[in-house]
């Protein structure tokens, strides 16, 4: 690189039609292979929500009834007692996009899609599946995920703490103050013994390692974490319960 400043008009449009390979255009043809499209949403066909991965959406947008309000309030109501949403076609900014309308609200939103050869194939990241799950992992793990658990999503949990920060500096700046430099967060490190994890969930609940289920008891058991004296009084406690005698 030389740092050379280029001027705009020594930039040229490019479609890479493979690896190192490009095609260039001109503003005009561009210009003309822009979809022309009257702002309509066409729908092609509907189908349950849960037959799209999220990992299609793009951006969502409320929709409004701007024109015929009982047309807007038919399909919305129909669309959520039959539990289905659209996928439609429109033309924004000249390029024809897939979008999924669904029931939101009393109304409806629009989600722009990603096309399939714009999804990178998952064949091409490392999932670990060479790598075994021991049966008392996999309980603690579903332990783990059971006591994490709600069973509604609350947004108003998480907050952007960069954005705050942002705010609070710049408030800092309007009323004279010289802002520092935020503390260091300290890093941690990945949970990597998922009894460690487990024990940590339920204490901060209130609950103690001995009060877990059985089942999960076992599971610690059988990665040595638990001492045999431990174990031994486990199994006496589940005779106990189940009614049975020695």
């Amino acid at each position: 690189m030389d740092d050379k400043i280029i001027d705009r008009t020594e930039l040229v449009r490019g479609f890479e039609i493979e690896k190192g390979r490009y095609v260039t255009f001109t503003d005009d043809e561009l210009k003309s292979l822009e979809a022309q499209g009257d702002h309509a949403i066409e729908i092609s066909e509907f189908i349950p929500l849960s037959e799209v991965d999220p990992i299609y959406f793009e951006n969502g947008y409320y929709l409004g009834c701007d024109g015929s309000a009982k047309s807007y309030r038919l399909l919305a109501d129909a669309m959520a007692q039959s539990a289905r949403v659209a996928l439609a076609t429109y033309t924004m900014r000249g390029k024809e996009h897939l979008v999924l309308i669904r029931p939101y609200s009393k109304g409806l939103m629009m989600h722009t899609m990603y096309y399939a050869d714009e999804i990178r194939s998952v064949e091409d990241i490392d999932r670990g599946l060479n790598a075994e799950a021991k049966p008392a992992e996999l309980d603690l793990a579903k332990r783990l995920i059971a006591d994490l658990t709600q069973n509604k999503f609350d947004s108003a949990k998480y907050h952007d703490s960069y954005r705050e920060r942002v705010l609070e500096a710049a408030q800092r700046k309007l009323e004279g103050q010289e802002v520092t430099e935020a503390p260091t967060e300290e890093l941690r490190g990945k949970v990597i013994d998922l009894m460690a994890a487990l024990k940590a969930s339920l204490e901060k609940r209130g609950v103690s390692l001995e009060e877990a289920e059985p089942a999960e008891r076992k599971a610690a058991e059988s990665e040595g974490k638990l001492t045999k004296a431990q174990a031994r009084a486990d199994r006496t406690m589940e005779r106990k319960h189940a009614g049975g005698k020695k």
